[in-house]
């Protein structure tokens, strides 16, 4: 399979659309979440990379400027079809380094819980309880960058 990872903007409308597609597949029809939840307003502030395999996107997520040096990543999806084979490791590796390339000291995200253990095995720290976020359980990690 050969796998790449693309930069686009959420101004671009053909590229952002497949971002949309397959938030839309993961987030609104698997785990049932509104589409009023999903599309809140902050697109147009983020990064957003689009996770290619075979020349089919397959996968998305978005990160932007959060507070005081911190870098938040957010609607990490990978459609079921897709899962299991690094695609989110690639998503979070680029974003890992980007944060770090634009001078963040530390990512944060919000996991869900289901997902605990993918965010920890790339050095995400969970900090604080468990939250209800669109009626799934998540909990906020952290981790230094560079």
């Amino acid at each position: 399979m050969k796998t790449r990872i693309q930069d686009v903007s959420a101004l671009e409308p053909t590229t952002f659309a497949l971002c949309q597609h397959i938030r839309r597949q993961v987030f609104c029809q698997e785990q049932n979440i509104a589409e009023s939840l999903e599309w809140d307003g902050l697109d147009d502030q983020c990064r957003h990379l689009l996770a290619w395999a075979d020349g089919v996107a397959v996968g998305t997520a978005r990160a932007r400027p959060y507070g005081d040096n911190l870098f938040k990543i957010e609607r990490v999806a990978v459609l079921k079809s897709h899962r299991g084979q690094g695609l989110g490791q690639q998503l979070m590796n680029h974003f890992i380094a980007l944060g770090t390339a634009l001078g963040a000291a530390q990512a944060v995200l919000n996991a869900q819980i289901s997902v605990r253990d993918f965010y920890a095995k790339l050095g995400f720290i969970a900090e604080g309880p468990e939250f209800v976020e669109a009626d799934i359980p998540h909990v906020h990690m952290r981790r230094k960058l560079s």
